[in-house]
């Protein structure tokens, strides 16, 4: 099961995309925040495998953020959420981009490419 962080600072946002995520992928969500301080909180103390983290969270700038989080989770695979789908130039160290308007049927295809990339590379270094 794949083990889940969303950041974002719209609940709404988080509490649909946790749903979509339970449901329809194998995942547990392990826990859900609203700013930078509680992401580095999270992710130290719940190991996730995927952070999944929204442009729009309030704090340090996006490539402060993802250093911060790498130190903190230094396995876990960054997501990068907006709302907007022409995909900014992704900060050093992210992993993808997801574009939070998309379809669910994206989202989901975004997420498990990412899952599948993450499992071949476990298999590869065992």
């Amino acid at each position: 099961m794949n083990r889940i962080l969303l950041a974002d600072p719209n609940p709404s946002l988080r509490s649909a995309l946790a749903l979509l995520l339970e449901t329809r992928l194998d995942a547990q969500i392990v826990g859900q925040v609203s700013s930078m301080e509680s992401l580095l909180c999270e992710a130290a103390a719940t190991h996730p495998d995927i952070i999944i983290i929204g442009l729009g969270l309030p704090g340090e700038p996006a490539h402060e953020r993802i250093t911060a989080l790498r130190k903190k989770a230094p396995r876990a695979n960054i997501l990068v959420a907006s709302a907007f789908s022409d995909g900014p130039n992704l900060p050093e160290g992210t992993d993808a981009f997801l574009c939070q308007t998309d379809l669910p049927e994206t989202i989901l295809q975004t997420i498990q490419a990412l899952i599948k990339r993450t499992q071949q590379k476990e298999v590869r270094h065992v």
